[in-house]
């Protein structure tokens, strides 16, 4: 059976590069006369996981839009470098070792638990972006049918969509860094219900 094409709307997909948290997209369409090349972002970071295309330019050449391509590429390469230099400590990989076992039973709600580094994409892979704190999903409860969880990455707040398979478990205790602590001592301040002013006060 003939493998499907991928499609941005009308055009195939040619080249499609994963850097950072997006795709670049390079498509072709020869049906259309004049813009027959397409130059994109592209995530699936949403509820249904599915693609989701924006920044779309139509070009008439193809070398202009593989210049195009690989400028966006760039782009997305030097964000990574700037994101990583404003982190002022190493963070290696957090190893299977280092974890406890998710088991079916378990509720992860409110939970910080360990992404496996192999879901990641490679520039990805180290502990600030394992490290994730649980927002809901039905996989997120235990014994659950369900398998979407939805949870933002512990040291930068991002919100991400994850199958509970990809998931490697909990953190093991004595393997906890400081920074991790800081970051969910500051969740629990932000999530914590503001005490009401006595009545005079809020004159």
């Amino acid at each position: 059976m003939a493998q499907e094409k991928r499609m941005a709307g009308d055009y195939e997909v040619y080249q499609a590069l994963p850097i950072g948290r997006v795709e670049v997209i390079l498509g072709i369409d020869m049906a259309n006369t004049e813009n027959p090349y397409l130059v994109c972002y592209c995530d699936q970071n949403n509820v249904f996981g599915v693609d989701q295309f924006y920044e779309t330019e139509g070009y008439v050449d193809y070398l202009e839009a593989m210049r195009e391509f690989t400028k966006l590429t760039q782009g997305e390469i030097e964000k990574l470098q700037t994101e990583r230099s404003a982190i002022p400590e190493p963070m290696p990989p957090i190893q299977p070792a280092q974890c406890l076992p998710l088991k079916s039973e378990d509720d992860l709600m409110g939970r910080i638990v360990v992404v496996r580094s192999e879901w990641l994409r490679p520039e990805f892979r180290t502990a600030d972006n394992q490290l994730i704190w649980v927002t809901g999903g039905f996989g997120a409860s235990g014994n659950s049918r369900g398998r979407s969880v939805f949870a933002q990455t512990l040291y930068s707040g991002d919100e991400f969509r994850y199958y509970r398979e990809d998931l490697m478990g909990f953190l093991k205790p004595e393997h906890i860094p400081a920074w991790a602590t800081e970051k969910l001592a500051q969740l629990h301040a932000e999530k914590a219900p503001s005490k009401p002013r006595p009545r005079d006060e809020a004159r």
